[in-house]
């Protein structure tokens, strides 16, 4: 595992994989090691670099837990990587990967987003948006009262049920449960930064690289809702769906998800290569 520093603290990231450098960011609780199956699947033909994001895995919290501050430490790491990156980003990564991409847009190639948790879009929406974005709050708030209250269990219960269905946290094995709950603080920090982000949909008009929002059809409606949102204001956007599949459909369904990613990849690189000759 390769070491950067950043902000005065420790980025951890895998290198695997020969070729164009794509950028792959995990979603909340959880590391940079859940994208196994996806260098398996485009390793032979890309460089595949996977971070922990600031506070997850082997990488030390860094000064700030926001949008902006994660997205600044993404940025110093695709500066290391040294060209323009394929940009790949899950749920609390996808959200990310859209601030990165709305900052610093020359430093991407292409952008793949799967259901970018960028619950603060909803604010400036229509009103059934902000019914959306009020629901979440309330998921948030329990999330919060329940972590203050010190019962980890039940806060991490109402996050992951939310996600995966009501009685996932019930079914997860004694040790996940164990690697989830240390998770606590960061996801809390996670929900915070998605809830409270100044971003609008205006700003993703910035995003000029081809881009593809992925979503599963059994997903949360403010999931869908938000790919929704971002396929529509991102100029260069194709949406795509992954049939029966839920908000975990990178986990659940790699064999849908990672081909979808690799066909995106390598359509842009070829189209790339035909401009260029």
């Amino acid at each position: 595992m390769a070491i950067l520093q950043h902000a005065g603290a420790s980025l951890h990231y895998r290198v695997q994989g020969e070729g164009k450098p794509v950028i792959a960011l995990h979603g909340s609780a959880s590391t940079g090691a859940q994208w196994r199956t996806l260098v398996g699947c485009i390793g032979g033909r890309f460089r595949v670099v996977t971070p922990d994001i600031p506070g997850y895995g082997s990488s030390a919290p860094g000064l700030g837990s926001g949008l902006v501050d994660d997205a600044r430490a993404m940025a110093a790491l695709a500066g290391k990587v040294g060209e323009p990156v394929h940009l790949v980003g899950y749920s609390y990564g996808a959200a990310v990967a859209l601030k990165l991409a709305a900052l610093r847009p020359e430093l991407l190639r292409i952008l793949t987003l799967i259901e970018p948790v960028s619950f603060h879009l909803l604010r400036h929406g229509r009103r059934s948006d902000h019914e959306l974005y009020t629901d979440v709050a309330g998921l948030a708030s329990h999330i919060f009262s329940h972590a203050i209250d010190k019962r980890p269990a039940e806060a991490m219960r109402v996050f992951i049920d939310y996600w995966s269905g009501e009685g996932a946290w019930a079914r997860t094995s004694p040790r996940l449960r164990a690697e989830l709950l240390r998770h606590l603080p960061r996801v809390c920090a996670d929900l915070r930064a998605v809830m409270f982000e100044h971003q609008t949909t205006l700003d993703l008009a910035a995003i000029a690289c081809p881009t593809l929002v992925i979503e599963g059809s059994e997903s949360p409606e403010v999931s869908r809702r938000l790919c929704e949102l971002v396929a529509g204001a991102v100029p260069r956007a194709t949406r795509r769906t992954v049939p029966g599949a839920g908000h975990l459909a990178p986990l659940t369904d790699p064999h849908i998800v990672d081909p979808m990613i690799a066909e995106h990849l390598l359509a842009t690189d070829r189209a790339a290569s035909r401009r260029a000759a």
